[in-house]
């Protein structure tokens, strides 16, 4: 049995027998006391409430303004950098390499208190990123290197911690979207695995690019490094690898849905909120995607749409130029709405019959709603004329 580093302040674990188990209730028992207490949002029947109460105890994690946790909310890299500069008492070291992080940022000192410890490192030679999300295989990997940190004053981890060379494939096994998992994360998701410290779900699927919530990673950092850490023993029952998900459509509901929105609003393709609900909107996300991609237009997620996600691009301006505007792709029926020389948003349009004339030009009326045109019925039309102009 392996334990987890903890805060000097942190309660101690290392305890034995029947004075580990008397503790450990006492402390289950008073959690369970204080959860509907914590947060307006947290009951204390939750699966995430028993971690949430003690990383709250230790002053890990904090609830918002209006006095919610809120358990379903994306964490952000700047985030999981303050949890994690929390639970390891590391001190704030404001300066870093990163345009984005500047010492005003409340959280410049335990981003840089990270990046000196080499626990964090940037999504770019000069850029953090801060208000990106975390995703599951992310949060594995940092979760793994923040447990193997030890300074000089705590001893060095014990061989518990370390992956028996040449096993990961096996500890991946029973995740059934390995394949999806990045290279750079398979070791700390099979060790994180191994430990105890991330689980799949039951139907065997793990999510590695799914964004991770305040109610994952406090269930994480819970298990980390406020409780026993016992290494598992049998490698789990080997599943049949996909490298793409279930079909999801309108009506569809999920975390799937939620890493399917979350991915086309990266994209550029507006969906509405991500909020895990497959309506129009997302469906009108998913056309324009298809379109962008070349891919058959019907607005369903099947494997091929899948399998494109995890690689596409945001589509590129055909003119390299600045200021605002706006560019239709007639071959795939696309508009790209780019502001500043960036694309902002993708849409799926319709540009009428064959022969529609290219080249600049400038908008000259638009209709709101439902317009009776030469070539038919059409919603919201927009009309253009294509006198050559200056694209500046």
């Amino acid at each position: 049995m392996r334990y987890g580093l903890i805060r000097p302040r942190m309660r101690v674990l290392r305890v034995i027998g029947g004075s580990f188990v008397l503790a450990l209730a006492l402390l289950l028992a008073l959690s369970a006391v204080a959860s509907a207490q914590s947060f307006s949002d947290v009951r204390g029947d939750e699966w995430f409430a028993e971690a949430v109460d003690a990383l709250a105890a230790e002053g890990i994690v904090s609830g918002r303004d209006d006095g919610s946790f809120g358990p379903s909310d994306p964490v952000t890299r700047a985030q999981l950098a303050a949890l994690l500069a929390r639970t390891l008492d590391l001190q704030d070291f404001p300066y870093t390499p990163f345009i984005d992080v500047t010492t005003q940022d409340w959280f410049s000192g335990p981003v840089g208190a990270l990046y000196q410890t080499g626990i964090v490192s940037g999504t770019g030679p000069i850029t953090f990123s801060p208000q990106l999300p975390v995703s599951r295989q992310q949060a594995a990997t940092l979760v793994m290197r923040a447990l193997s940190y030890s300074p000089e004053s705590q001893p060095a981890a014990e061989g518990d911690y370390v992956l028996p060379p040449g096993t990961a494939d096996l500890w991946l096994a029973g995740f059934r979207d390995r394949a999806l998992i990045g290279p750079e994360h398979s070791e700390s998701v099979a060790n994180a695995y191994r430990l105890g410290i991330i689980e799949g779900a039951p139907d065997g699927w793990f999510y590695p690019s799914l964004t991770l919530t305040r109610a994952q990673m406090a269930a994480v950092l819970y298990r980390a490094f406020l409780q026993p850490i016992v290494a598992k023993n049998t490698y789990p029952v080997e599943l049949e690898a996909l490298s793409y998900y279930p079909a999801q459509s309108v009506g569809s509901q999920g975390p799937l849905v939620s890493f399917l929105e979350s991915r086309l609003t990266a994209l550029c393709f507006p969906c509405g909120p991500v909020d895990g609900v497959y309506d129009y909107r997302t469906k009108d996300a998913v056309m324009a995607f298809e379109k962008a991609e070349r891919l058959s237009r019907d607005g369903n997620v099947g494997p091929e749409v899948w399998q494109h996600l995890f690689s596409a691009q945001t589509p590129t301006p055909r003119l390299a130029a600045g200021g605002d505007r706006v560019e239709v792709d007639i071959s795939r029926q696309i508009l790209l709405m780019i502001k500043d020389g960036k694309v902002t948003k993708v849409l799926h349009v319709s540009t009428g019959k064959l022969g529609t004339p290219t080249g600049h030009g400038k908008v000259r009326s638009k209709t709101q709603g439902w317009t009776h045109c030469p070539v038919g019925w059409m919603y919201s039309p927009s009309a253009y004329c294509n006198s050559p102009i200056s694209p500046a």
